[in-house]
């Protein structure tokens, strides 16, 4: 299972540099972290060490996934202990404690549930996100010339796969569904969401205010 990846380091761009923020060491004297408010504590997955092809990668180039296990929570309601989660790239505060890697997110940065198959098109998006299918690119132009992978454009449509409960009404404190069905068709905006790619399909997390029309 590919997964959108980030640096081994959180980098910030600042006037114009970059800044590499390494992440805070909780002292050896604590044991635990205790999420306040609707903060989860995660576990970050190890980083692969080995390429697909076996080949052993040096650190400068190794990919940090962005999935963890949820170990610890506050007051978070749409995770629970355990979940296998997936969240925004660069999201949270990370943590070293005990000498693994911890990220500590807010509710609303955990993109999807992963299931125990840990297959991206079985995740459980939440909040007012959208799991979308992507659609193949043209492998032709117009003209019928074939183009290279590179050349090919990115659709910005696909199916809907899976819809999460929605997000919660600030005055009303009512919870409002996305107001799109499993199985339509949509184009979404060209630079939203999170991307992934799972046995050769490509997958795409998106806000539903990132949703531009249904097409039938």
């Amino acid at each position: 299972m590919a997964l959108t990846m980030r640096s081994s380091s959180l980098v910030k761009a600042s006037r114009g540099r970059l800044t590499v923020c390494a992440a805070t060491a909780v002292p050896k004297q604590f044991k635990a972290v205790k999420p306040v408010g609707d903060r989860v504590l995660v576990k970050v997955d190890k980083e692969e060490a080995k390429s697909v092809g076996g080949v052993l990668l040096p650190a400068s180039v190794r990919n940090k996934p962005t999935a963890g296990s949820v170990i610890a929570l506050g007051d978070a309601k749409s995770v629970k202990l355990s979940d296998k989660v997936i969240y925004s790239k660069f999201a949270g505060t990370e943590l070293d404690l005990g000498g693994a890697e911890h990220v500590l997110l807010k509710e609303e940065d955990v993109i999807g549930v992963l299931p125990a198959t840990e297959k991206v098109a079985q995740m459980k998006p939440l909040s007012d996100r959208i799991l979308i299918k992507g659609a193949k690119a043209e492998d032709k132009s117009s003209g019928g010339v074939l183009l290279a992978t590179e050349s090919a454009e990115k659709p910005t449509f696909g199916t809907v796969v899976a819809v999460g409960e929605g997000r919660e009404d600030e005055e009303t404190k009512a919870m409002i569904k996305p107001n799109v069905e499993v199985g339509a068709t949509v184009m979404y905006s060209k630079y939203s969401g999170t991307e992934f790619e799972e046995d050769g399909e490509n997958f795409i997390v998106v806000r539903e205010s990132d949703i531009l029309a249904q097409l039938a």
